[in-house]
Formats: C-alpha cells, structure tokens, sequence
C-alpha cells in the first residue's frame, strides 16, 4: 500500500472503525439501541459490532490493493476519504446522541 492510502487508511481506521465501536459500547451499555445497519442481525451486542468492521476493514484493505495494482490510485484515494468522511460523520453523531441521551 503506497504511504498516502496507508495514511488515509489509518484515518479512516481510526474514526470508523475505534470511534464508531467506542460510541457503540458506550451507547449499549447505557441502555440505547443500535439502530444501524447490524441491526438485521437482531439484538447485537459488542462483539457483533467488531466482527462487522474487522470483516469490512478487511475487504476495504483488499480493495485498496486490488485498486493499486491496476492503476487506479485517484480511486483509491476516494475510496479511502469516503470510508474516512464516513467514519467521522458516524462518530460525530453516535457522540451527540449519546451526550443528548445523558444529559
């Protein structure tokens, strides 16, 4: 992976997948439902949640490669700031609603 996708892949990392599951444990333990897309599964807990961006982060990983031997680094620079965008948009909000639920 070329240092400027590893530099958004670890960003992207960082927000979506530590923030998103930070908020995720902090949200389920106080007593606040996922309503995300995991939800399908039925009542996920914690667990359910890492197994989810573990598989995601994986395929996004092989993505990344796969872009990069073809060529197509502009594409994978927009792959990387969506799933990064993505991630702090996600964050963000799980942090408001659980700072509203609390207050």
């Amino acid at each position: 992976m070329h240092s400027d996708n590893k530099a958004l892949f670890i960003f992207g990392f960082v927000f979506y997948f530590i923030g998103d599951l930070a908020t995720t444990y902090i949200a389920l333990n106080n007593g606040l439902p996922e309503s995300g897309f995991i939800r399908v599964i039925g009542n996920p807990g914690f667990l359910d949640m890492v197994i989810v961006k573990v598989i995601f982060f994986t395929a996004l990983y092989f993505l990344i490669v796969f872009l990069e031997k073809r060529g197509n680094n502009y594409l994978c620079g927009a792959v990387l700031g969506l799933v990064a965008g993505m991630g702090m948009t996600v964050t963000w909000m799980n942090a408001l609603v659980i700072m509203e639920y609390l207050g």
